[in-house]
């Protein structure tokens, strides 16, 4: 859930700091990927069955470790792959970098170690125990 703020917070200083608008675009898509991501990750502590619903039926990739993997690698790329202009470069590298050890760690234990992941179980609020997906 950290890590989706400091994205958020990296979105918003694209948007204040750029004037092009190829990465005004990228810190919005940043700011709709980390809300995505917090939702997701706040099913873990609290689950709304609406929310967890509507994301799980949207976005069911995340409740799988191959596809949260993946959605974690590909954000750190998009954390990563912003401008040098940024003056919180730190907070970049420091966010994309943890994203991207997280996704790598994720999918190593996958492909290495199966039975660790074995017990992973997705919320499922809102589905009275089913998974749908």
């Amino acid at each position: 859930m950290g890590l989706a703020a400091m994205m958020c917070c990296l979105g918003i200083f694209g948007i204040l700091e750029h004037g092009e608008l190829s990465e005004i675009f990228v810190s919005i898509y940043m700011i709709l990927f980390s809300i995505l991501l917090f939702c997701y990750e706040l099913m873990w502590w609290t689950s709304i069955d609406k929310i967890n619903r509507n994301l799980r039926m949207n976005f069911g990739f995340l409740y799988g470790v191959k596809g949260k993997a993946a959605y974690l690698i590909f954000i750190a790329f998009l954390v990563i792959g912003l401008k040098d202009d940024v003056n919180v470069k730190f907070l970049r590298y420091m966010t994309g970098g943890s994203y991207l050890g997280i996704g790598v760690i994720l999918l190593f234990l996958h492909f290495t170690k199966p039975d660790l992941l074995a017990t992973y179980k997705a919320p499922t609020a809102g589905f009275g125990g089913n998974s749908p997906v």
